[in-house]
């Protein structure tokens, strides 16, 4: 791996700080140029408008490549300032031009913003000895529901061949119900859990072979066995924002004239969790505390825009007034979107708890 590949491995670069640094805009792309070591040498580096970044250090006596700081087995005291002079300068850009992904492929990235958007959840970096792996958690119980690591293709698709067989990707491991386990492993893309116990997990490769909601839908269950009855301490209820669209269902309307509605079912929801109903626009905004009251109702109902095949039965405890908690608010409070049933952040649940008081 070259010097350059591992200063930037793992960030994507921030387009609008290159020409400030110092980039000048090139028809190859971004090119950077300085001198270094009392200007006897002279680095540059180009990044392509396609993010592929390469690196140089010119002798400036010989006006040639200094090619001795790109080979390992050079490690002599002259050869080793010049690289670390050239090391320090692309850390410096790095930091300055760049931010830093959680993960090394674009679908790994894209998966774990949006587990962050919809439950709140960070991935953490447990092992000492693998500190690219990381873990997601359900936080009440801190048990694993996602699993990302990278590693050759070969420990996973076992069919691979030629120079597949080193290509360095990364995977996500999610526990699934034994009973799905032949169906999934049907699918191009899905594997016998690396490293885990193989009846109960898969691998799946973050290639972008499978798109991002067929996944999310997998981690959703995941997630939902460590959500579920065992991993819950006792008494402990989950808080959700379930959004309601009023130009398919008018919610207030329905509420003003009875106090329980039935809700399309989420495997996520257990009786005694409570339920923030957020009203699409033009109101966007939190109008109404509930409580669930009952799961797994069967209930068969299909049109243009939804298809319900079980319900949960919700009852309000709270009606909010207008304007106590708008999307601005919501925002504020640690939800930056709402595009489906998510988590509440424990911000807008102490905001709620007061505001109704």
């Amino acid at each position: 791996m070259g010097i350059e590949t591992k200063i930037f491995e793992r960030r994507t670069v921030i387009e609008s700080a290159l020409l400030p640094y110092g980039f000048e805009k090139t028809d190859k792309g971004y090119l950077y140029t300085r001198n270094f070591l009392k200007d006897a040498f002279r680095a540059l580096l180009l990044i392509t408008a396609g993010g592929e970044i390469t690196g140089w250090v010119i002798d400036n006596g010989t006006d040639e490549e200094y090619l001795p700081i790109h080979v390992e087995s050079q490690r002599g005291a002259y050869v080793s300032k010049v690289r670390n002079a050239y090391i320090e300068i692309l850390k410096d850009i790095a930091q300055k031009c760049f931010r830093t992904n959680p993960f090394l492929k674009p679908q790994s990235n894209r998966i774990t913003c949006r587990i962050e958007e919809k439950y709140h959840e960070k991935p953490d970096y447990p092992f000492a000895k693998l500190p690219t792996y990381g873990v997601f958690r359900y936080p009440v119980s801190q048990k694993w529901y996602a699993l990302v690591m990278n590693l050759k293709r070969s420990l996973v698709d076992k069919e691979c061949t030629g120079r597949q067989k080193d290509e360095i990707i990364e995977v996500v491991n999610l526990k699934i119900d034994e009973s799905a386990e032949h169906d999934l492993l049907k699918i191009r893309g899905i594997y016998p859990g690396y490293h885990m116990n193989r009846a109960h997990w898969i691998s799946i490769i973050l290639d972008d072979t499978l798109d991002d909601d067929f996944i999310l839908d997998l981690i959703d269950k995941s997630r939902s066995f460590a959500v579920g009855g065992k991993s819950r301490l006792k008494g402990e209820k989950e808080h959700w924002i379930i959004p309601a669209n009023p130009g398919f269902f008018n919610v207030i309307e329905h509420f003003s004239a009875s106090k329980e509605v039935l809700w399309k079912q989420s495997a996520r929801l257990s009786a005694g969790d409570i339920a923030y109903i957020y009203v699409t626009s033009p109101d966007s905004e939190i109008r109404f505390v509930c409580e669930v009251l009952q799961t797994d109702i069967p209930y068969e109902y299909e049109d243009q825009n939804l298809k319900v095949t079980k319900a949960v039965k919700l009852r309000v405890l709270k009606e909010i007034s207008h304007g106590v908690c708008p999307i601005r608010k919501i925002r504020e409070l640690g939800v930056k979107a709402i595009r489906g049933q998510r988590t509440a952040t424990p911000e807008l649940v102490t905001f709620l708890k007061r505001s109704i008081s």
